[in-house]
């Protein structure tokens, strides 16, 4: 007749008769329950967004803003993005009184390497660089605020993130500036 031994019935392990199977066999409960707790708390954090950094399946964005030489300019880009997203990228620029002339707005260059631009609105009037700026000229607007929205999505080739500076200019010199940091995530 053959021996008849133990079976862990959760592990599904044959375990030869003796304490110090029975020591091995509890071990292994014990490993197997604990790895699936971890696990399963893993997994529950994840789903309720406790991990954003890891699990982001979306855009975070966020708002900056500045104040100088009567200019107020606040910035809407997204902070945490993936390729291929539409993220946003949003300028407003507020100045008591009005515009006296053209609005003009510059962005790092490469800051802009991020993005697979699909349109401007409004599109601007002129546009040249100053160095490490793409600087774009708008008609000034009739109110005291002015509102740019840059119709794009992160480059679908984009493994990384970049920083960059928006900011407004007066005479080729900026008066006002927000910094941008976008990481793009796998």
């Amino acid at each position: 007749m053959p021996s008849a031994e133990p079976i862990d019935t959760l592990a599904g392990i044959a375990a030869p008769a003796g304490d110090a199977s029975t020591r091995v066999v509890r071990r292994r409960r014990i490993l197997y329950s604990v790895v699936t707790a971890a696990l399963a708390a893993i997994i529950a954090v994840a789903l309720v967004g406790g991990l954003t950094d890891l699990d982001t399946v979306g855009v975070d964005s966020r708002r900056e803003r500045a104040v100088a030489d009567g200019y107020e300019l606040v910035v809407h880009y997204g902070t945490v993005t993936r390729g291929g997203l539409a993220t946003p990228f949003e300028i407003e620029v507020t100045r008591t009184g009005g515009f006296d002339g053209p609005i003009t707005i510059g962005v790092s260059r490469a800051y802009l390497e991020l993005w697979d631009e699909n349109g401007f609105y409004p599109t601007p009037s002129a546009e040249t660089t100053n160095g490490d700026w793409l600087m774009w000229e708008f008609d000034p607007p009739d109110t005291e605020t002015f509102r740019f929205s840059f119709d794009a999505r992160i480059a679908p080739s984009i493994q990384r993130g970049a920083s960059g500076s928006v900011a407004v200019f007066d005479a080729n010199v900026p008066v006002v500036s927000v910094d941008a940091d976008t990481r793009v995530l796998p």
